[in-house]
């Protein structure tokens, strides 16, 4: 018999609280993030503002999209708190995989990107 079935209670309760601890690690991140990008902005000049609400909009974008990919990663015969696991967790991972595709990319590359 395939394992199809939706589980039980106990493992609800393991990823509602998986979901919380990935979103408040998320929300954190998000927030450290966020004050770095707007740390100077009574003093920004135009084109510094326009570059803050740039960086913020792909900041915003990328944490949706991954919400959305783990929605869809997690399928429509999970349980919401399986759903809600999956989406913090992808958007948690967005954050982290960032920096490694730049650390890879530069590696590629010979260093040739920062010429």
């Amino acid at each position: 018999m395939a394992d199809t079935e939706i589980r039980g209670l106990g493992a609800e309760s393991k990823d509602t609280v998986g979901a919380a601890v990935f979103g408040a690690l998320t929300v954190a991140l998000d927030g450290f993030l966020l004050t770095r990008i707007w740390r100077w902005a009574g003093e920004q000049t135009a084109t510094e503002h326009r570059t803050a609400v740039t960086q913020t909009a792909v900041l915003v974008g990328a944490v949706a999209f991954a919400s959305l990919l783990g929605v869809a990663v997690a399928g429509q015969r999970s349980t919401p708190h399986r759903r809600w696991y999956c989406a913090m967790i992808t958007a948690l991972a967005s954050h982290l995989l960032l920096p490694l595709a730049l650390i890879v990319a530069v590696a590629a590359y010979g260093g040739h990107l920062l010429r």
